[in-house]
Order: C-alpha cells, then structure tokens, then sequence
C-alpha cells in the first residue's frame, strides 16, 4: 500500500501543492491515503557494516543484480511559473545563486569523478544515480560549518575527501547526477530546533514512470520498509511531478534513496532559479 505523507506548503509567490508520500515496500501499487509526516529521529544512524552488506548484491536478497531492469530517469521538467516574474526576497535569491553557482562549477572534474563511479559517460540510468548515492554516503565525513551561509563548490567538496556538511553534501549530489542528465532541487528545511538541506531527484510527471523507479530502488535496497518521495503539482490541470529524497543517509538512518524526509517549514531551490515556499 502507499500512503500519501501528505504536506501542503503555502506559497507567498506561486499557488502550488506540494505533498510527501512513502512507498510500503511491502505492496508497492497502491492508493494515496493518509495526511501528516513522519517525524526525522536525528542521529539515527545505522553501523557501516549494514550499510557494505546492501553492497554487496544488487538485489541483496538472492536475486541476481541482472534479474532487476534499470529503469531511465525522465528528462528535466518544465517549470511552469519559470516566466512569471516574481521578485523573490534578498536572501532567498542569494542562496539560489550560491547553490546554482556551487552546483554548476568545476563540471570537468565532476565528469571525471561520474566516470570513476559509474564506469560510464553516457547513457545513464537509475542503476547509476544509485550506484552515486552509495558512493557518496559510503565516503561522506561529515563537518560542521559555522559559516552556514558560505557554500563550497562540488568539485572542492570531493577534492577534500568528500568532507562537509549538509548543504555541502546536496551541492555534490546535485552536481554529480546533474552531469549524468538528471534534474534535482535543493530543499531547505527548518524546524524548532535546527535546519536542514538536502536534494531530491525528478523522477518524471508520470505515475506509472515513477513507481516504476520506485520499485527499482525498493527491489534494490531489501532493508527499506519504505522508499519516500514527494509531489509537486505546478497549478490546474499540469501533470503531478515525482521527486525521490535523496537526502544524506547519516541524518536519517537510511541507508538507501527515499529515506524519510526531514520534517520542518520548507523552501525550495531549483537549478533555473524558481523558488518555492
């Protein structure tokens, strides 16, 4: 069964629904149901030996890793609101141009690590924006960075060994799978506590097309009860878009893309410069 985690953001700029859901791995084709989110458990991480056991089979579950067909990932989407002429606040457009800017730089040496995790450079599929998600998360130490507002680029994040924290971490991610082809957004969230930031993957504006990557990854990763991603429905009558979590696995616990979402007020942060509240 699927149940529909749902969460409505209020936009102050566009009129846009935005919900999170979760796959039950158990039965995967099943109906949107059920409103709130789950709550995040920080520091809920899990051993590094049960993180290298999923990597071992592709299946993880006697199944042969060419048994799994891997599907595509859809092209990037078109964004609606992206000529509406919106004036966004000073500091959300500033932090819109840091990750554009962070994310966007150094493209050679991006290239350069895709193909040392891939093996590939070209024809990328959702295999391979998973084989990035246990490279990066099996290399990932993190740091604290007391200056939150300063954003290192992807390519001085690996250069450093794959050091940083968790705006650092999304600029990474973002940056490798947008070399691959792939679309992603940055999701900056707060809550009474502290903030958070991580990326998600579009994974396309067609149901059948994104429980089809969605069962790919829970056929992939056995120990997920539950894969989460999130929709976007841009206004009256426009396809739903898909949107799988890709966030860092040492702030969720889960060693595997769609862990549960970090729950807080959000803002997001799309590669043309769109904003969302």
């Amino acid at each position: 069964m699927v149940h529909a985690k749902a969460l409505k953001f209020i936009s102050l700029i566009f009129l846009v629904s935005l919900t999170a859901g979760c796959m039950d791995t158990g039965s995967l084709k099943g109906i949107l149901v059920d409103d709130g989110m789950n709550k995040l458990l920080p520091g809920g991480t899990l051993p590094e030996e049960e993180f290298e056991a999923e990597e071992v089979d592709l299946a993880g579950s006697g199944e042969s890793a060419e048994s799994i067909v891997s599907p595509g990932i859809p092209e990037v989407p078109t964004y609606f609101e992206e000529r509406s002429g919106a004036v966004y606040p000073k500091e959300y457009r500033l932090l819109s141009l840091n990750f554009q800017r962070a994310i966007g730089s150094g493209e050679e040496k991006i290239g350069g690590e895709v193909f040392n995790i891939t093996g590939k450079t070209s024809g990328y599929n959702m295999e391979d924006a998973c084989n990035v998600f246990n490279y990066v998360n099996r290399n990932w130490q993190y740091r604290y960075d007391k200056k939150a507002e300063f954003f290192f680029g992807a390519s001085q994040t690996i250069d450093s060994g794959y050091i940083g924290d968790c705006d650092d971490y999304s600029i990474v991610m973002s940056a490798l799978l947008k070399n691959m082809g792939f679309n992603t957004r940055v999701v900056t969230a707060y809550n009474e506590s502290y903030g958070h930031a991580y990326p998600e993957l579009y994974i396309g504006d067609d149901r059948d097309t994104a429980y089809e990557i969605l069962d790919y990854v829970a056929e992939r990763y056995p120990s997920a009860e539950t894969i989460w991603y999130s929709e976007r429905v841009p206004g009256e009558g426009q396809e739903t878009q898909y949107w799988l979590n890709f966030d860092w696995s040492g702030s969720n616990g889960y060693r595997h893309p769609g862990g549960v979402y970090f729950q807080g007020g959000c803002i997001i942060y799309y590669p043309n410069g769109l904003i969302e509240f």
